[in-house]
């Protein structure tokens, strides 16, 4: 592992060309201060805005950038591609419109390692949501709930995606769900396997740019699929 990156960023990108143009500053700059060594893959799901001419111009100027698109694919489906090409010893899932901070990456791999984790969720809700709206921030509280009754009372943020994995065991597990409740599903799985899952506090910013790409009901549906047949490993 000797030439390889501590840390992967996996980043699934879906129509986020404003975003991407400042990547550079807003993205790279920050982890570069936060991080000892990392590398960071994009991973498109169809784009049809210019994101991806963006990150393959990204990938062109700056060295451990890799920008992975070619055709449409779910939110799975990138997330699978990425995990198989991330070469870091960890692996930490970023929101592509940066809405947690990329300087908060240095306090996920801290708390990784003097933890003893295998996973390490960055969760707002011991820390702060910053200019989100009342309703999605009651529905996220909702959700969370039920999956903490379902799952482990111990833990506040199952579906946000900010998270920090032992990447030799994130590779072991098979992925099932789409959309966000993915992000839940992970979570389940390492507590499944009996792989030890904790916290951090971090603050969650509403978007500046571009639009979001959630479609309620169909995460709603997810997450219900997901309490009732709970996980396979």
């Amino acid at each position: 592992m000797a030439n390889k990156p501590e840390v992967s960023i996996i980043i699934p990108c879906l129509n986020e060309a404003e975003n991407a143009a400042a990547y550079g500053e807003t993205l790279l700059a920050p982890l570069r201060a936060a991080l000892p060594s990392f590398e960071v893959i994009f991973s498109d799901g169809g784009s049809s805005d210019g994101t991806m001419e963006a990150l393959w111009r990204l990938a062109g100027e700056q060295q451990g950038v890799t920008a992975l698109g070619g055709g449409k694919a779910t939110f799975r489906a990138s997330l699978e591609k990425a995990i198989s090409a991330a070469q870091g010893r960890f692996i930490i899932f970023m929101e592509a419109d940066l809405s947690f901070s990329p300087a908060d990456t240095a306090r996920l791999l801290t708390g990784i390692k003097e933890s003893g984790s295998d996973c390490v969720c960055g969760s707002p809700f011991l820390g702060d949501f910053i200019g989100l709206p009342v309703a999605r921030r009651m529905l996220s509280l909702g959700a969370n709930t039920l999956l903490r009754l379902r799952f482990s009372p111990r833990l506040s943020s199952f579906t946000q995606i900010f998270k920090i994995y032992d990447a030799e065991k994130l590779k072991k597990l098979r992925l099932e769900t789409e959309g966000f409740a993915l992000d839940a599903e992970l979570v389940a799985k390492f507590l499944k396997q009996g792989w030890k899952v904790s916290e951090i506090p971090v603050a969650m910013r509403v978007r500046d740019k571009g639009k979001s790409k959630i479609n309620v009901s169909r995460e709603i549906a997810a997450c219900l699929r997901l309490l009732m047949k709970g996980v396979k490993v």
